[in-house]
């Protein structure tokens, strides 16, 4: 441990070291100016066009003159692209010597101007259906190059949608289902399910790739994209906030070159009112300091009789362009909540054998408004990017998270005639915190004819919390469907005086080294190998153990840059704590880390110039070392236990033409406990549906006098699941529609959103249940700057 400590500290030290050289290195640069010009076919300025300086973070954007101007670039050769979703790439070579100003000839796009009006129009729509992230493999790999399945979810189906909070967001991405409120030592987050596995730390604990708290909220307002990447992923992402079922990655807005904003206003039904702020900027004449804030501030009340929820986020972001080599990025978010914390659950059995048995009418919450839980969370994120050489980079990465809870859980737990619910209250004052600090070098070379790209990676994560708690238990009984007595807060603060809290404490510390080599054998054939190690340190519970996780890929392009088929073997873990067993009943066994391994087979699309894309795959996920009870004697336990789950799981996008997008999502599942207590053995996981779909359509007008008006419709479906792993009692599955009608102009957006137009009265749930809200009419209103 000593050892690796030590390497950590020398490991901070060289890269203060580099930081500062490369500091010392950019004084006195020389550097010049690139400009020029785009046209379109027939001569007409294109505006609106992205010019890339390729193999740099310099980018400009062309004027109503279809002109463009690239300042501070140092001297060499280079290569520009004048790039736009739906259009053809044009590129140009470019020398700069010294300091001086390089004009260049005028790029000409293929389309022309009409053309490039409809292309600029869609290019959001174009935008659903592009899978480029750096992220999912810790290098650049394209989606057909890459033999993982995941899903991008940009912010521009998110506006589409107008969504107003993370859940929302997330009932978008194809193969995530039961999404709702979560709970765990103080913290009021959101729970989902993927590939028959729980996500409730998965749900947005990863940001830009790193760890935040588990158990926490966040809001959308600085969201530039969602990343929902499946199957066991420890390999890269560690096992502390990831799920055997895949994990989903919050990308936020990074601060670009030009001076612009946005103010957007929605507001509607249960009382809905919310304010965002989205502003960037260039700090210096120079555009190598950048600035960009996100803010929101949202209220709502419940759908039911009594509830609410207020939030404020503010969420600054900062870039410092050092040199053409060296890059700082920086970012924050302070967000604050109040919201009601209620969980539906049985107290131990019950006569109803579903939700349906019950007649749960959906009016009636059971709570009160000032029976809240409150949240204070703080995240940070520093990076520094450095080129090393051309074929080789440096990130370096810290991020911190703080989170301080007032949690006040309400459990509505069914009594075993059915016909009423026991009201229990949980207090827990908490706060969590997590670090994480990552080294990454990433290459691209030849060895021989060999294309290389290299991963080598260090990782420390350190995660503690603190928690007292108590328990009401029953703070009373109320006939179910009915008002109810109303909670007396003096009544709940008198009782809590007089209980002793319990004290919990967690220290976990994880050292791992990571490598990952993308081989490409042809230039259609791919290979990965990845592995990963990761030694794990538990301070309160006294134990520590080292795992391994591979991870394995092969993928062909049937069809160059078109199709692609692939398989992968991926591995994830989870670290167990020592208990008793037989052999040795007067002392605590080390059991080994519990394993998930994932065979994966299927196809991927990106066919008709970016207008469709798709995945196809099938999955058969096995978990082994699980500990159970011990049959011979259930007071001692055995890590002998398994668990299966498979299925297959496609997704579609496709933008057939100008205005036209479609996006199609369906997951089919099949979980069961292989080896297990003897209750659970051969049942299904609860909260694991079948069969899970969602889709969305939408049209916007292109020509004409309605040129901007939009039409979306779309939805969720999800098959009946269990409450519980004895399958004794059912959550009905449901089918949800929302619609929406919007505007788009230039400088402003207008947009009228239904949410559940049918008024479907459904649930979610994990391990507790929640029933989900009724018809919601939004309205909102964007003006752009």
């Amino acid at each position: 441990m000593k050892s690796l400590v030590q390497g950590l500290r020398l490991f901070a030290s060289l890269f203060v070291f580099v930081l500062l050289c490369c500091t010392l290195q950019a004084q006195d640069r020389v550097t010049g100016v690139i400009k020029g010009s785009v046209r379109t076919a027939d001569g007409k300025p294109a505006e609106n066009i992205n010019i890339l300086l390729k193999g740099t973070r310099k980018t400009a954007i062309t004027d109503a003159a279809g002109n463009f101007e690239i300042k501070h670039v140092a001297a060499g050769a280079y290569e520009l692209e004048a790039v736009a979703v739906g259009l053809t790439t044009v590129s140009v070579k470019a020398v700069l010597a010294g300091d001086g100003v390089l004009e260049l000839p005028s790029l000409v796009l293929a389309e022309s101007e009409v053309q490039l009006e409809q292309v600029v129009v869609s290019t959001a729509a174009a935008k659903f259906a592009k899978k480029q992230s750096d992220y999912v493999a810790r290098m650049p790999l394209a989606n057909l190059e890459n033999p993982q399945v995941y899903t991008v979810v940009p912010k521009e189906l998110l506006q589409e949608q107008v969504v107003v909070d993370f859940m929302s967001a997330l009932q978008a991405a194809p193969g995530v289902n039961n999404i709702t409120l979560g709970l765990g030592s103080g913290g009021v987050g959101l729970a989902m399910r993927m590939r028959g596995f729980s996500g409730a730390n998965a749900a947005g604990a990863i940001r830009n790739g790193m760890s935040t708290n588990w158990v926490s909220l966040s809001d959308p307002v600085n969201l530039e994209r969602i990343e929902v990447i499946k199957g066991p992923s420890a390999t890269l992402f560690g096992s502390t906030l990831t799920t055997y079922g895949g994990l989903v990655n919050r990308i936020t807005k990074k601060p670009g070159e030009l001076t612009k904003g946005e103010i957007s206003y929605s507001g509607g039904s249960r009382g809905l009112s919310r304010l965002t702020g989205d502003f960037n900027t260039a700090l210096n004449k120079e555009k190598t300091m950048l600035f960009r804030v996100n803010g929101a501030y949202h209220r709502e009340r419940s759908f039911q009789d009594f509830g609410l929820a207020k939030s404020t986020v503010l969420a600054p972001s900062f870039t410092y362009l050092v040199n053409d080599r060296l890059t700082l990025d920086f970012d924050f978010e302070f967000y604050n909540s109040r919201r009601n914390a209620t969980y539906v659950g049985f107290a131990s059995t019950t006569a109803a054998k579903s939700f349906d048995d019950l007649n749960w009418n959906f009016k009636y919450s059971y709570t009160t408004d000032e029976l809240l839980s409150e949240a204070r969370i703080f995240n940070a994120y520093a990076k520094a990017t450095y080129k090393l050489s051309d074929s080789w980079s440096s990130q370096t990465a810290y991020s911190y998270a703080s989170t301080d809870n007032a949690a006040n859980y309400l459990f509505l737990l069914i009594n075993p005639t059915g016909d009423s619910v026991s009201r229990r209250i949980m207090n827990i004052p908490s706060n969590f915190g997590i670090s994480q600090f990552q080294q990454n070098f990433v290459g691209d070379f030849k060895i021989g004819q060999l294309r290389n790209r290299l991963l080598i990676g260090l990782d420390y994560v350190d995660l503690t919390s603190s928690d007292r708690r108590a328990t009401v238990n029953p703070f009373d009984k109320v006939k179910l469907n009915e008002t109810g007595p109303n909670i007396s807060m003096a009544k709940y603060q008198q009782v809590l005086a007089g209980l002793n809290y319990s004290q919990y404490k967690r220290h976990l510390q994880t050292y791992s080294a990571y490598v990952s080599d993308v081989i490409n054998i042809t230039d259609r054939l791919l290979a990965m190998a990845s592995l990963r190690i990761d030694y794990y340190d538990n301070e309160f519970d006294d134990y520590d153990q080292t795992a391994a996780s591979p991870k394995l890929g092969l993928v062909y392009q049937v069809v160059k840059d078109k199709v692609s088929v692939f398989g992968n073997y991926m591995n994830g873990f989870t670290n167990v704590a020592p208990g008793t067993t037989s052999a040795d009943p007067t002392a605590k066994t080390d059991f080994k880390p519990e394993h998930a391994n994932q065979l994966e087979g299927g196809v991927k699309l990106e066919l008709l110039k970016g207008k469709l894309s798709g995945t196809l795959s099938y999955y058969d996920i096995k978990v082994d070392n699980k500990v159970r009870p011990d049959p011979a004697n259930p007071t001692y336990s055995l890590q002998d236990g398994t668990q299966s789950s498979k299925g297959f799981e496609a997704d579609v996008i496709a933008n057939p033409f100008p205005g036209m997008h479609m996006i199609f999502g369906y997951g089919y599942n099949e979980s069961k406990y292989t080896k297990a207590a003897a209750a659970v053995d051969g049942k299904r996981p609860y909260s694991t549906p079948a069969n899970v779909a969602n889709v969305w359509i939408s049209y916007k007008f292109m020509q004409g006098a309605v040129r901007g008006l939009g039409l979306g419709c779309g939805g969720n479906t999800v098959s009946d699941s269990y409450l519980n792993d004895a399958n004794s009692f059912t959550v009905p599955g449901y089918t949800k529609f929302d619609a929406t009608v919007f505007y788009e102009q230039s400088k402003y957006r207008l947009a009228l959103k239904l949410n559940n137009v049918t008024n479907e009265q459904y649930w979610t749930a994990d391990f507790w249940a929640a029933p989900q809200p009724k018809r919601q009419f939004i309205v909102n209103m964007t003006y752009k700057f």
